[in-house]
């Protein structure tokens, strides 16, 4: 009975550590460009999944409109791709190039994200 609890306790702690070490987050810091207006920086933060094969992204653009929602994997030679939802009503829609297709942005690429309205986002990271 002692050595089942022992070893339920340590399952339960691998797996919370690694879901804490498992899942990166690291901002994307690229320019945003508006038809008629200068480029500005601007910035698309992601969070990975906890088996990197999907993950969460969103920004905040100049104008003040936040976006959210989900990129997926598509394979090993298909380019990542996300689509956002704005909370004014714009979609802001992401393909990434990464440098190695199978783990997701934590090792680099590039990203170029259309935004409803006609911006768009590109960044290399």
């Amino acid at each position: 009975m002692i050595i089942r609890t022992a070893t339920t306790r340590f399952t339960a702690a691998a797996i919370v550590l690694g879901a804490i070490v498992g899942c990166a987050s690291a901002p994307i810091r690229g320019r945003l460009s508006i038809p008629g207006q200068e480029p500005v920086p601007a910035v698309l933060t992601y969070r990975s999944s906890l088996f990197g094969g999907s993950g969460k992204l969103w920004t905040t653009l100049p104008a003040g409109e936040t976006f959210n929602g989900k990129y997926v994997l598509s394979g090993r030679d298909a380019p990542a791709t996300g689509t956002l939802s704005g909370d004014r009503g714009s979609v802001m829609v992401c393909r990434f190039a990464l440098n190695e297709p199978g783990v997701g942005p934590d090792k680099g690429g590039t990203v170029r994200c259309e935004i409803s309205t006609g911006g768009v986002f590109d960044a290399s990271f």
